[in-house]
């Protein structure tokens, strides 16, 4: 008995297979920190290494954020990581993390909140060592356009924005700011397709949504419009919540003075408490 034709079609083909995971240490040479990290978890890398990968994408998150305190905080247990590490990729994690380096570039992104009057050759001078280091050099750059556009240089702010996006694709905020100049210039609907881009990237930034509204204002979409722009009110006030908190715990936790006063704090509050239950059992 014969089988009829076609039958057994493809059963010689190949099956499809999954294409190998690229080394944890091809990614760290080429700075892909988020692709490392998501290889370290599915392949059970050492703890420590996963540990580290996940520190460093932490600072890249909070610098784009512009959330220094947290970035810090980071940098502190990163170091500790990175001193306790014995894996084979703790030399590779090593020779491309420097974490006095990264202190460095952060103090000089703090320092250009008063560095106002300068102008761009001396804001880069002061940005320099943010510049020098892969996980800030894009917020750096963020940082030149924003003057840059301050100063009137629109064409120099756009290659300012792009050359940050080259530095690190996920630079919402560097997205944010190209559509800001669509939007200057009269062209609506390609900053409304900037903002959406950045709200992909990053769905918890206000900037981007209340820009959106703007943006969907000037069309005359007033529903949408006003949509986006009360969720990116809301979201700011979330985010300006947080980053109080962050900066206080910055504060207490590199104050013996400031700590032992919310210890203080916390120790009157509870002698109320009881003090309150003592008089209620009367």
């Amino acid at each position: 008995m014969t089988e009829p034709a076609g039958a057994a079609q493809g059963t010689d083909a190949p099956s499809p297979t999954t294409p190998p995971l690229p080394e944890i240490g091809d990614l760290i040479r080429a700075g892909e920190w988020r692709r490392a990290l998501a290889t370290a978890r599915v392949t059970r890398a050492d703890a420590h290494v996963e540990d580290a990968l996940s520190g460093v994408v932490g600072i890249l998150e909070a610098v784009r954020a512009r959330r220094y305190p947290v970035a810090r905080r980071i940098l502190k247990e990163l170091r500790t990581t990175l001193a306790e590490g014995s894996a084979p990729d703790f030399a590779l994690l090593r020779r491309h993390l420097d974490p006095d380096a990264i202190g460095a570039a952060l103090a000089a992104l703090d320092a250009k909140a008063d560095s106002a009057a300068l102008d761009e050759d001396a804001l880069a001078g002061v940005l320099a060592p943010a510049l020098a280091v892969t996980l800030t050099r894009a917020e750096a750059l963020n940082t030149l356009g924003v003057r840059a556009t301050v100063l009137g240089n629109t064409d120099h702010a756009r290659e300012l924005f792009e050359d940050a996006l080259r530095s690190d694709a996920g630079h919402y905020r560097a997205l944010t700011n190209l559509g800001n100049l669509s939007l200057e210039s009269g062209d609506a609907v390609t900053a409304e397709a900037r903002y959406r881009e950045a709200i992909k990237l990053s769905p918890e930034y206000d900037g981007a949504h209340h820009n959106l509204g703007v943006a969907l204002r000037r069309q005359g979409r007033v529903a949408e419009a006003v949509s986006a722009i009360r969720h990116g009110q809301k979201l700011s006030m979330r985010r300006s919540k947080d980053d109080t908190q962050a900066e206080m715990r910055e504060q207490f936790a590199g104050s013996s003075t400031l700590r032992w006063v919310r210890i203080a704090v916390i120790v009157g509050i509870v002698l109320l408490a009881l003090l309150a239950l003592r008089g209620m059992g009367r």
